[in-house]
């Protein structure tokens, strides 16, 4: 009798470990957001802790961000109305220069498959020569055209840019 029960047990134990596997996913987790209204009434942190929290203002609506846990990266998205909000951010002087520019490109080409539909691709990048800033862990960059501002926050982990070793962008600005 026993045994039976162990057996049962252990079959009950890997269906549970097994059903916990799958739900792990380690894909892509899609957070979106109507406008900043919505956005600040998030409770959890937790849940708001891949966005670049302090560059989203109150003018803000189409706010999306993606995350991957396989890769730790993030691609995030938002509109804006009041450029005043991101003058002081996005001014020339905290624009990345040449060395953070190629470590950047070489991010960004890591993760060209899994570049989300709404996120400019890597031509859109590789055509950008200024404006592009490092801001609480992310690249990121105003589209004054579309009245958009875009942000990344690549893998971790080193990148290898012309057989130098850059570390990932915590490591690289901490």
């Amino acid at each position: 009798m026993k045994l039976k029960n162990t057996n049962l047990n252990l079959s009950f134990f890997g269906i549970l470990v097994l059903m916990l596997f799958v739900s792990c996913n380690n894909g892509d987790y899609l957070q979106e957001f109507e406008n900043y209204d919505e956005f600040r009434k998030v409770e959890n942190p937790r849940l708001t802790g891949w966005f670049p929290v302090e560059l989203i203002k109150s003018d803000a609506s189409n706010i999306k961000n993606v995350s991957y846990l396989s890769t730790k990266c993030v691609f995030g998205v938002f509109d804006y109305e009041n450029d005043k909000l991101y003058d002081s951010i996005f001014k020339m002087e905290n624009y990345i220069d040449k060395k953070y520019d190629k470590i950047f490109q070489s991010q960004i080409g890591l993760v060209k498959n899994i570049i989300p539909e709404w996120f400019p691709k890597v031509d859109y990048w590789n055509a950008k020569q200024t404006g592009i800033i490092l801001f609480d862990n992310c690249y990121a960059y105003r589209d004054l055209n579309k009245k958009q501002i875009y942000y990344f926050h690549p893998e971790e982990e080193s990148t290898l840019i012309n057989g130098k070793r850059y570390p990932g962008i915590r490591n690289t600005i901490r």
